[in-house]
């Protein structure tokens, strides 16, 4: 592999290298020309590189091997001549011309071995005027494609435009990833090419929890299904015990204990004396089975306890021990059920028996018996966001226990794939109104692997996402980023060898990324292929629109689907 040799190692740290650059040499056969590019023979002909680019790659000698490391930065210094040199080129009357040096600031990635076999990491770092080569684009697709696992890609090199960046896609999914970036670097054209990708595959299971409503036209209804969440209902009695609490008992009243006491007991009754219940063969009903009950007989007997009048000790008629006590529970509790947001949740009009959980999973997993889906869009749109963090606290919970007991069931897992669209929204580490769905998520994110689950969150504001959960992901895909706050956030997230990558994210287009971690073998700057179709997050334009003649503003039918909370016919 040592090829073409471009210059030396000048210092060494635990972190980087400076490698300063050779000029060009009269031969042509060693150097870098002032146009960084150097000509190395190869098999096929001549091949240009471009030495220096950030996200490029050089290697290093190291006893035995070579050491592949990732340019970061390059640097031009000028050393000024001495008084005893200017004074001899005046007397020559020649004109004198400063000496200019080139240095590449690299980080080490890996090794390769004398038969071309990488391997992450090194046990040793090179000395200095240890000889630098420059490294031939085939090296590296070797060096991918032996990592990948099967032939997936997500896009291109970015410096080397011709070829696939192959992934490990095992990798990314079993060990959770997260897409970052600043609004309109990309993400969501990036969430829509790995789905995209990912939809090829005869059996895969992916649920998207689509914010925006933006992923509806991204992907062919021949693979994907895109499901509002109003329409799919997610219903009360799916809910476990501790997620109905949360929804009717503030913890910080004093009556609270006796509410969840009392609750818990009624809970418990109505499922086991439910009809269809009986008939379902279960040996013993808990408050968390996820069986149909009636929510109303519970609320009758919290309005009876709360306003009880029991036989006192002189015959007369007084308060019972619990009276008064559920008075704030049932304040809760019929605000939410005359709230027509909370219907999909409180008011079923599909999945309203035990029987119905089947047809409830099996459109949410995408296998309807009749037609089976690749790609789940679940379109959060429409749910308002004082109820969202519930829903999707329900979602991702059902989402766990399927496939826990489906891996109990068979003894293997069950792969599915969870990507959280706009998840600092509700994997937020400062909202309390966000606790219910952040433990959801945490919990996939430590415990998913075990059962096939995947989780993986894209966020414009990595450093408000629950920090339980970035320290879970193998990988990162990380777009363009300029917020000094996001840039440290993610830095600090990141091994202290690469860690220098970090001042690339602001330099990235649109669509362009930096993969770092287990789903590859080095850090490396990928041209996202471009979906297609294309999700609906382009930009608006003011230019365009504001070009065009004018027309009259269609605010009534605005404002009725505002105030119906759907959208209106003409």
């Amino acid at each position: 592999m040592r090829a073409y040799e471009i210059g030396k190692v000048v210092s060494v740290s635990g972190e980087k290298l400076i490698i300063s650059l050779a000029p060009l040499s009269v031969d042509g056969k060693k150097g870098v020309s002032e146009a960084m590019l150097v000509s190395i023979t190869s098999p096929t002909g001549p091949e240009n590189v471009l030495i220096g680019q950030p996200g490029s790659f050089i290697s290093v000698q190291i006893p035995g091997s070579e050491l592949l490391c990732l340019v970061a930065g390059i640097d031009m210094k000028e050393s000024i001549l001495s008084t005893t040199e200017q004074r001899n080129a005046d007397a020559l009357h020649e004109y004198p011309v400063d000496a200019c040096s080139r240095e590449l600031t690299c980080i080490p990635i890996g090794t390769i071995d004398t038969e071309g076999k990488f391997e992450r990491g090194s046990d040793v770092l090179p000395t200095v005027n240890a000889l630098a080569y420059a490294v031939t684009a085939g090296t590296i697709d070797k060096i991918y494609a032996g990592y990948a696992d099967g032939d997936f890609a997500i896009g291109k090199l970015s410096l080397v435009p011709d070829q696939d960046a192959k992934i490990n896609l095992d990798a990314l999914l079993s060990r959770h990833a997260a897409i970052l970036g600043q609004t309109g670097g990309g993400k969501s054209w990036t969430v829509a090419s790995i789905l995209q990708a990912i939809a090829k595959f005869p059996h895969a299971t992916t649920i998207l929890l689509d914010h925006h409503g933006e992923y509806e036209n991204a992907f062919e209804e021949t693979y994907a299904d895109t499901i509002s969440v109003d329409e799919l209902e997610f219903p009360y009695w799916l809910m476990n015990c501790e997620e109905l609490i949360g929804l009717m008992v503030d913890r910080s009243e004093a009556a609270a204990p006796n509410q969840v006491a009392k609750f818990k007991e009624l809970l418990q009754f109505a499922k086991e004396s439910h009809s269809e219940n009986r008939s379902l063969g279960i040996s013993k009903i808990t408050v968390d089975t996820p069986v149909y009950f009636d929510f109303s007989s519970i609320l009758r007997k919290f309005e009876e306890l709360d306003i009880q009048m029991v036989t006192g000790s002189q015959g007369k008629l007084v308060k019972g021990s619990l009276n008064g006590q559920f008075t704030r529970l049932l304040m809760r509790a019929h605000s939410r059920l005359n709230d027509r947001r909370y219907d999909l949740i409180f008011k079923p009009q599909t999945y309203n028996s035990s029987a119905s959980m089947e047809n409830l999973f099996r459109r949410l997993l995408g296998k309807v018996q009749d037609s089976t889906k690749k790609v789940v869009v679940l379109d959060l749109s429409p749910i308002p966001f004082d109820v969202r963090n519930s829903v999707i606290s329900l979602i991702l919970r059902c989402l766990f226990d399927f496939g826990y007991w489906y891996k109990r069931i068979h003894n293997e897992p069950f792969p599915m794939a969870i990507f959280c669209d706009e998840a600092h929204v509700y994997l937020n580490d400062r909202d309390i109104t966000a606790s219910a769905s952040r433990y959801s998520a945490e919990r996939i994110a430590k415990e998913g692997r075990k059962y096939g689950i995947s989780l993986t969150v894209i966020s414009q504001r990595p450093h408000e996402v629950s920090a339980t959960i970035l320290s879970q992901c193998g990988s990162f895909l990380c777009l363009r980023t300029t917020n000094p706050d996001d840039q440290s956030y993610i830095k600090n997230l990141l091994p202290d060898n690469i860690r220098g990558v970090v001042s690339i994210f602001q330099t990235l287009r649109r669509g362009e990324c930096i993969l770092l971690g287990d789903a590859v073998l080095m850090p490396t700057r990928i041209r996202i292929t471009k979906p297609d179709p294309k999700p609906s997050s382009n930009d608006a334009s003011f230019t365009k629109t504001w070009a065009q003649d004018s027309s009259d503003l269609d605010v009534a039918r605005v404002l009725d689907s505002w105030r119906k909370q759907s959208v209106t016919d003409h």
